[in-house]
């Protein structure tokens, strides 16, 4: 298990709170966890409820865990229509391919009936429809069956969502360009980096303070945007975020002509601001106002994202 390095640095990001159709969970646990004694890592069920990359639940087996199972409770009685999971290691291709993802799982509900659930092997979120929508204050989801990994007999769940009736309504696929961006041999830091929905990944601008740099978005055709939110600064701890450049103002060019400007407060949290309906294809955000950090020039984003 070679995880030990994103893990470690995500650990102290900010949480990510609930958005429209989202079926809030209240608590989760699991009756198998991977601790890593000598790193001093958990990698326990709560780590499903965040938005990074680099953390996760991966069941303590020696085999791949089938018949382990993830619990979830929510707050009391509610009406549950879908999920979205990402049933694998997100880190990157690489060790998505090593380590085991998903294939079949079964939800086990308290009235005592079950449903199997096949995912596809594919490195993205999967939301999946149940099969008809249930009324329950917890659900309980076995491991049956995995695709291989080809170096590690571990088995991931990285983050997962409920929905109710409807459904989740963030503007997802979306693909990016910068003006700049900071190379690196592994790519790690280009725009797609602010759009691929994780808070533990960052673009970051090429020379300079990255005033007047930006971000253009393209929501994958023409889409009416009501929600804009983002995550400026690099997050992973306190000490990181006042040492880099953080965004105190954007302004959001759309394809129809109009913008908008806003000011951010300076925090690691997703802000997120309202837009009225703009219909539009792309967003040209553009960093309009910077604030300093005490110790580089680097300006982070963390996340752009869009709502319908």
């Amino acid at each position: 298990m070679r995880l030990t390095v994103l893990a470690s640095l995500a650990s102290l990001a900010l949480a990510t709170t609930a958005v429209a159709g989202e079926v809030p969970i209240k608590e989760v646990s699991s009756n198998s966890v991977l601790v890593d004694r000598e790193k001093g890592i958990t990698y326990g069920a709560e780590n499903i409820l965040t938005a990074k990359a680099g953390e996760m639940w991966v069941e303590a087996e020696s085999s791949a865990g089938l018949g382990k199972y993830v619990e979830v409770k929510f707050d009391g009685d509610q009406e549950i229509h879908s999920f979205t999971i990402w049933a694998g290691c997100f880190v990157d291709k690489e060790f998505w391919g090593r380590h085991n993802r998903i294939h079949h799982v079964e939800f086990k509900y308290p009235d005592f009936t079950s449903e199997k659930i096949e995912f596809e092997d594919k490195m993205e979120g999967l939301h999946i429809k149940l099969a008809e929508p249930k009324t329950v204050s917890k659900v309980k989801i076995y491991l049956r069956s995995v695709y291989d990994g080809n170096t590690w007999n571990d088995t991931p769940i990285t983050r997962l969502q409920f929905w109710d009736k409807d459904g989740p309504d963030e503007i997802t696929g979306l693909k990016a360009t910068a003006t700049s961006e900071y190379k690196d041999e592994d790519n790690a830091y280009g725009p797609h980096k602010a759009v691929d929905g994780w808070d533990d990944t960052y673009w970051v601008n090429g020379d300079g303070d990255g005033k007047g740099e930006s971000i253009t978005v393209d929501l994958g055709g023409s889409q009416t945007v009501k929600k804009f939110g983002i995550a400026t600064g690099w997050g992973d701890t306190a000490s990181f975020f006042k040492g880099n450049h953080r965004a105190a103002e954007v302004s959001l060019s759309f394809s129809d002509g109009s913008s908008k400007k806003f000011a951010l407060e300076d925090v690691a949290d997703l802000q997120v601001f309202d837009l009225g309906d703009v219909t539009t294809s792309t967003v040209k955000v553009t960093f309009t106002k910077i604030t300093k950090g005490a110790s580089h020039d680097d300006l982070y984003v963390g996340e752009l994202r869009f709502w319908k």
